[in-house]
């Protein structure tokens, strides 16, 4: 049996560990309206507020219009990682996000020859 858009999209809210108030602010729909989706009272979302959820539960956005694919976003779809899931990213606190925003921002940096603030500097 092919999974229905509602059932897709709180797959996507569990794998993202995210409420479904949460997806509504972030995509500026009712926590009702979200309700209806999941429940089967209405289809799906506007396209252009699938993607949007999709990309703010960090899944697949054809994978949540269509059911095809796999939830996660393959590394060329956006997704930097590739040892790394979603759902392991998801997993994270918000501070442990931040931690690992920062060595990556870090890094970044460095590979463009950026020195951080009160690094030592070259002779």
């Amino acid at each position: 049996m092919k999974s229905t858009y509602g059932s897709r999209l709180a797959e996507a809210l569990r794998l993202a560990g995210r409420e479904r108030q949460e997806l509504a602010a972030a995509i500026s729909v009712s926590v009702q309206a979200i309700g209806q989706v999941i429940m089967g009272k209405t289809k799906a979302l506007t396209a252009e507020n699938s993607e949007r959820a999709a990309r703010y539960l960090g899944v697949n956005p054809y994978w949540l219009a269509t059911g095809e694919e796999q939830p996660y976003m393959a590394p060329s779809a956006g997704w930097p990682f590739t040892a790394v899931t979603v759902e392991q990213w998801n997993a994270l606190s918000d501070s442990q996000k931040g931690r690992v925003e920062g060595f990556a921002e870090g890094v970044l940096k460095e590979s463009i020859g950026v020195k951080s603030p009160g690094a030592p500097r070259a002779a």
